[in-house]
């Protein structure tokens, strides 16, 4: 049985609804936790990021499942980082070992 259209957009609208209630969850533990340090590096957050990422895959058993859940999210990443960036969401400092701030 195909899915109507009605009932697509329904579940795209509750996607939607729960990634951003997890997305202000996650970005709040971020800036909750960034407090226990002096300079907190935005490698680690995405290496944390990372990991976590890696780890709701490996959740995921069958390999063709787990294949097209990562396809979705290579293909979500540059809509999401554009609309972050349209936001002026950008307010890291990136410091090189050796060099000056820039």
């Amino acid at each position: 049985m195909t899915p109507t259209p009605e009932a697509i957009k329904a579940w795209k609208a509750e996607e939607a609804r729960q990634a951003q209630i997890l997305a202000d969850a996650i970005d709040a533990a971020i800036q909750e936790t960034a407090k226990q340090f002096d300079a907190p590096m935005i490698n680690a957050v995405c290496g944390a990021l990372v990991t976590v990422q890696a780890a709701v895959l490996s959740s995921v058993a069958d390999t063709h499942h787990r294949k097209e859940l990562r396809k979705a999210m290579e293909r979500a990443l540059p809509r999401a980082l554009a609309e972050q960036i349209a936001r002026g969401n950008g307010h890291c400092q990136t410091v090189v070992i050796g060099a000056p701030r820039q």
